[in-house]
């Protein structure tokens, strides 16, 4: 009997199973217990994210994927020749020195970064080649995994790769360059100074042709106003019927003395007659003499000016024509000194780029500076996680 008591007790045995009661009063099996690495995870997951992954990375695309690039170095001056204190002599004597030419330099800044520059390196120094070699890595290579083969973007790739930077208080410009190769580097830092020099001689050649044509134009404009004024003045003396009208008047006021010294005598023989012989013949002849000599001074006078055709305002128009025909005649003469002087200043150099330093090959590269950004990764990635970790701990104790 017991042997029976037994098995039915075991026949009756129930395992209970613990339950959970959802938010709806339901009951529901426990979750089963995750793995411990899972558990570990989560629980590590911020330092995990934050600072081990990002370090991580780092250390592989900087120590394993970036490629080496090496750098050229070049400094050049833009200068011009100084006319300090030559004043008006300027355009007579060689200048004697130099000095920088802040406005043409920025022109060079500006063309080392432009797309005149990038194709100046396609043509001569085969860009996309340099950009391309097997030494680079798949993200500084171009056309690389984000870059296509487009000219917009070789434009900014170059971008990455060249570099120039003004020094205002010497006036030095440096000219860095970098590339997987160091010949590759000097190679595209010689042709990037070629094209600037190239730029330079254009605009010095630009400013002579300006220079000559302005000059050119004012000798034409000036030798115009000068043939107008002859022509002016050759019309007045065909209509005045006279070459020079003031010796014409003078050539009557010579007249007129003359004249009037006659009369003079005339009277004095009048006089001298009326006191000798009253009622004498002569008298009467000298006194007709007289008359018609005065009446003779009238008509030269009124020639002069007492009338409409009176030579005082021909004079005057004849002076007013002859100095503006002289002043004519300076200004043309003024004009072709400075021609002259433009054209000797067009045979000199108005701009030179000096070389200070020329481009060298690296002996190591000088890009990437692997332990520096592994560094700064570093020490960003532990910053984010303390943060982070400071945020989540208050968070918690607000929830306690």
């Amino acid at each position: 009997m017991s042997q029976g008591i037994i098995e039915e007790n075991v026949t009756d045995y129930v395992e209970l199973v613990p339950l959970r009661v959802n938010e709806t009063g339901v009951d529901l099996p426990l979750r089963k217990p995750l793995p411990g690495w899972l558990v570990a995870l989560r629980r590590h997951a911020l330092i995990l994210v934050t600072f081990a992954l990002p370090c991580l990375l780092a250390v592989l695309y900087f120590g394993l994927i970036v490629a080496d690039r090496y750098t050229s170095e070049a400094q050049f001056v833009v200068r011009s020749p100084s006319r300090s204190g030559l004043g008006q002599l300027a355009g007579m004597m060689p200048a004697t020195g130099t000095e920088r030419a802040p406005d043409e330099a920025s022109a060079v800044h500006q063309f080392v970064q432009s797309r005149d520059a990038v194709e100046l390196l396609v043509q001569k120094a085969d860009l996309r080649a340099i950009l391309s070699r097997p030494e680079g890595d798949p993200f500084w290579r171009f056309p690389g995994w984000l870059s296509r083969d487009l000219r917009e973007k070789l434009f900014d790739r170059y971008l990455d790769f060249v570099s120039i930077k003004p020094d205002s208080s010497t006036g030095i410009s440096t000219l860095m360059v970098q590339s997987f190769r160091p010949d590759d580097s000097v190679k595209m830092a010689q042709v990037l100074l070629e094209g600037a020099e190239a730029l330079i001689n254009r605009l010095n050649e630009r400013a002579r042709a300006d220079t000559i044509s302005a000059a050119e134009r004012e000798v034409e404009t000036a030798k115009a106003r000068a043939f107008d004024r002859r022509e002016e003045l050759t019309a007045f003396r065909m209509k005045a019927g006279t070459v020079d009208p003031a010796k014409s008047s003078q050539n009557l006021l010579e007249t007129i003395g003359k004249l009037s010294f006659e009369v003079a005598q005339l009277n004095a023989q009048l006089a001298e007659a009326q006191r000798n012989s009253p009622q004498g013949p002569q008298i009467a002849n000298l006194r007709n003499r007289i008359q018609a000599i005065e009446q003779q001074i009238i008509e030269e006078k009124r020639q002069i000016g007492g009338s409409a055709q009176a030579l005082a305002p021909i004079i005057a128009d004849y002076e007013r024509l002859v100095l503006e025909r002289e002043f004519a005649d300076r200004a043309l003469a003024s004009a072709l000194v400075s021609l002259e002087n433009a054209r000797i200043e067009s045979q000199r150099q108005q701009l030179y780029l000096e070389r200070v330093v020329e481009p060298h090959a690296a002996d190591y590269p000088s890009q990437p500076k692997r332990l520096l950004w592994i560094g700064i990764i570093f020490l960003l990635s532990f910053s984010v996680y303390s943060i982070g970790r400071s945020l989540g701990n208050y968070l918690r104790q607000r929830e306690d």
